[in-house]
This record gives structure tokens, C-alpha cells and sequence, in this order.
């Protein structure tokens, strides 16, 4: 689950109603462009607030479209996953759609993991496009699972399996293997996590060498969603140290990546990669460009 951009700050004298009347007018005066999908055309009107033990979760609706929002220590206010219920395979966070691009390595799974639920927007692309494939979704925390239910229309139910465990403890454990795993676990940022909120035993060398890597199929595919932080360019070493093909996407949106590392010999040029992502393109007939993601590709 991905935390876009920082949008809103309400200041810590505001009372419930006056930070409610400073959240409209900050949502109504981003600039165009700030962060994809994050104007909103009507009033928010909140529809939870609730601390849980990893988070502070907010949860607001326009029209059809629910956005589900984290909240920092300091106040501020982040995007952490938005679906229109009417479109649910959509995917209007940029980054959601460049976590597909693992089709092009591996375009034929069977079974895939996500680690870190959100609100579902993985989830509910998969389950429209992918009817046949085995989902299996990690989340760490109850409360997100509860807010996916009830205000995303995210659960387990046909292909999908969502487990409440930790990330490491179920991989660790888990007897299944996996043809894509996709890593998109944010918590409240915390000493146990870095500077955006990803836990820090799901970040090293070991982890990725010792425990991914045997969850993976021959020829497995993992992809990771990195948000911008000064660090993000050794957490990308850190993957190419592990795995043999690592492929490096530069969102447009923001200043993070999406990175699709592949336990697979093969190594796929540029060239090969926009040939795969055209051929996506006819397949899933999404709204938005398989092709002009690869050409993101950040060359070696």
C-alpha cells in the first residue's frame, strides 16, 4: 500500500470542525498535476477515523471514488489508496499500474502474493483481468482489512485469499510458492521503519536472498513499489545485489519507482520490453498504456 504525496496538513490548534473546513480547502487548492487523481470535484465528506495500532486512517468519498488517506504524527495527510467503485480495475494511483508491468516478465502466473492490502486496487484489477489466477494478499494490520471490506469492497472470496499475518513471518512460513510476489507494505513510519513507513526486515540483502527468493517459482518475478526517500537509490542496489535481472521503472507522477526484479537468466532489452508491454496493451485493454510505462525504463 503506497503513500503518494503529502497533500493536506491541519494544524494542531484546529478544532474537528475548522480542520474539517481547512481539509476542503486544501484539497480544493492542490495545483493540477501534484499528484495524479488527487482533485476532488465535490466536498469530502469522512467516513472514518480511526487509529489502529500500525495506523491512523482516514477514509473519504467523491461521487463514486473512495480514497483511503494515512495520517502522520504530524498531522499531514497522504493518499494511500483510491478506487472508483464504478471502475474498480481503473487503477488511478500511477504506481499501482507500473506494478503490472511484471506481466512482461512473467506473463502467464498462476499464482501471485501481495504484501500490504491498502484498499484493493491491486486486488480489484487482478480479480477483473486475472479471474483465474490465485491471489493471496498479506496485510499486517486488522484495521485495513476491515476498511478494505467495508469501503472498498475488498475480501476474500473466490481467487482471493486475504491472510492477516506480517509479512515476513507468513513468507517465512508459507508453504506456497509464487509465480509474482508484489511488495507494497507502508506502515506509520516508526523506528521499526524507514523514513516512509516500510518496515525495515522487508528491505535487506538477507531478506530478499534468503526468504523471497524461496517463495519464488523458477523464473519468479518480484516487484517492488519504492517511494521517494534519501535512501532509495542504495534500497535499489540492494535489490540488483540479490537478483540477476532487475529492471528499474521512473514513475511521472512523483519521484519514486517501481522496480521488477526477475530470478529468470533471460535479460530483456528496451527494445523487447515496449514489444511485451504493446502486446499488454491489446490483452487487458486497460485505460491507460502498458507501452508508454516501459518507455520509463531507466537505462542501466
Amino acid at each position: 500500500m503506497s503513500l503518494v504525496r503529502i497533500l493536506r496538513k491541519a494544524p494542531p490548534w484546529a478544532t474537528t470542525a475548522s480542520a474539517f473546513i481547512l481539509a476542503l480547502v486544501a484539497a480544493t487548492c492542490v495545483p493540477p498535476g501534484l499528484v495524479q487523481g488527487a482533485l476532488f470535484q465535490s466536498p469530502i465528506i469522512w467516513e472514518l477515523d480511526e487509529v489502529s495500532k500500525f495506523s491512523h486512517l482516514k477514509v473519504s468519498r467523491t461521487g463514486n471514488t473512495r480514497t483511503l488517506w494515512f495520517v502522520r504524527d504530524n498531522g499531514e495527510e497522504v493518499i494511500e489508496s483510491k478506487i472508483d467503485l464504478s471502475r474498480r480495475a481503473d487503477l488511478l494511483i500511477e504506481y499501482t499500474r507500473f506494478m503490472f508491468l511484471s506481466y512482461v516478465f512473467n506473463p502467464q502466473p498462476k499464482r501471485s502474493l501481495i504484501v500490504g492490502l491498502g484498499g484493493g486496487a491491486m486486488v480489484h484489477f487482478l480479480q477483473a483481468k486475472e479471474p483465474e489466477l490465485k491471489v493471496d494478499v498479506v496485510e499486517i494490520d486488522p484495521s485495513i482489512v476491515s476498511v478494505a471490506d467495508r469501503f472498498f469492497d475488498v475480501r476474500s472470496k473466490g481467487n482471493v485469499d486475504i491472510k492477516l499475518a506480517d509479512g515476513l513471518t507468513y513468507l517465512k512460513n508459507a508453504d506456497a510458492k509464487y509465480d509474482v510476489i508484489y511488495m507494497d507494505a507502508f506502515l506509520r513510519p516508526s523506528a521499526g521503519t524507514d523514513r516512509v513507513g516500510v518496515p525495515s526486515h522487508l528491505k535487506t540483502e538477507q531478506f530478499y536472498d534468503q526468504i523471497v527468493r524461496s517463495r519464488l517459482n523458477p523464473d519468479g518475478v518480484v516487484v517492488f513499489n519504492l517511494n521517494p526517500h534519501l535512501s532509495v537509490l542504495e534500497d535499489i542496489r540492494t535489490i540488483k545485489s540479490v537478483f540477476p535481472n532487475t529492471y528499474v521503472f521512473k514513475l511521472t507522477g512523483y519521484e519514486g519507482y517501481v522496480v521488477v526484479a526477475s530470478t529468470a537468466q533471460k535479460t530483456w532489452d528496451s527494445i523487447a520490453i515496449s514489444a511485451e508491454a504493446t502486446r499488454l496493451d491489446h490483452r487487458f485493454k486497460a485505460p491507460f498504456k502498458f507501452r508508454d510505462m516501459a518507455g520509463r525504463l531507466v537505462r542501466r
